[in-house]
């Protein structure tokens, strides 16, 4: 079975309040890091990237151009995707006048990092509409949908000429609804690859926030990786399902 490897960017700072009102979240080690201005512990693109390359692994950031100002992370976005990592949009939808808005952000991206052939909708917001936008505008994959809406982990054809590939699993889904703690968290993700082999699913997509990372319950991707690893599952970027 192929495993996706996939990485929302919602926001890569916060001010040292918005971390102290959450500090159950971390480590006591990374809050006073952070008093110091020492680590920054809502950008963790670079140690994901570490993490992932120890294993030989790639996967694919969704990043926005609307949630914050990217020249911030430009260069290191500019270098990962050289070395091989998928760079695609994060898709930020407003209700009113949502196509020019589109227009603008795949503009901005493309001038910025390169062509957008992938697209997740922030907040996992999807309809026909959106959909019909994105196959319009030359979008090659969507992956917005959870599987459980999709019913199938597969990529498949959402529209003529637009993939869609599914969200096995959610790191914001399994602490933030189910609430889960990190040891049943770890047994409930592991489980949930499990059954989808099982059920003879090809593919199973994963969105771990790159925010969370260094957070209570974001930092037992490092234990998934390890996981997938040991059963020597296939890690695959999205644009190898892509039909050229």
């Amino acid at each position: 079975m192929n495993i996706i490897l996939t990485h929302d960017v919602d926001s890569i700072i916060r001010p040292f309040k918005h971390i102290w009102q959450r500090r159950k979240r971390f480590k006591i080690k990374d809050i006073l890091l952070a008093a110091l201005k020492i680590k920054n512990l809502y950008n963790n693109i670079e140690e994901i990237i570490s993490l992932e390359d120890k294993y030989g692994y790639r996967s694919v950031f969704f990043i926005p151009v609307f949630l914050f100002d990217i020249e911030e992370i430009i260069d290191v976005i500019k270098q990962v995707r050289k070395q091989g990592w998928e760079i695609q949009l994060h898709y930020v939808h407003e209700p009113n006048q949502y196509t020019g808005l589109f227009k603008m952000q795949k503009e901005y991206f493309e001038k910025e990092i390169g062509p957008v052939e992938g697209v997740r909708v922030h907040m996992l917001v999807l309809n026909k509409d959106i959909l019909a936008m994105f196959q319009k505008e030359g979008i090659k994959y969507d992956s917005t949908l959870r599987a459980e809406t999709a019913n199938t982990y597969d990529p498949f054809p959402i529209m003529e000429k637009l993939l869609e590939i599914p969200i096995g699993i959610m790191d914001a889904d399994i602490f933030g609804r189910l609430r889960l703690n990190e040891r049943k968290a770890l047994k409930y993700i592991l489980w949930k690859i499990e059954k989808a082999k099982l059920e003879g699913a090809r593919s199973f997509t994963m969105l771990f926030h790159q925010e969370s990372f260094s957070m209570k319950g974001g930092r037992i991707y490092k234990e998934v990786i390890k996981y997938i690893f040991s059963k020597e599952y296939n890690v695959v970027l999205p644009k190898t399902y892509i039909v050229r």
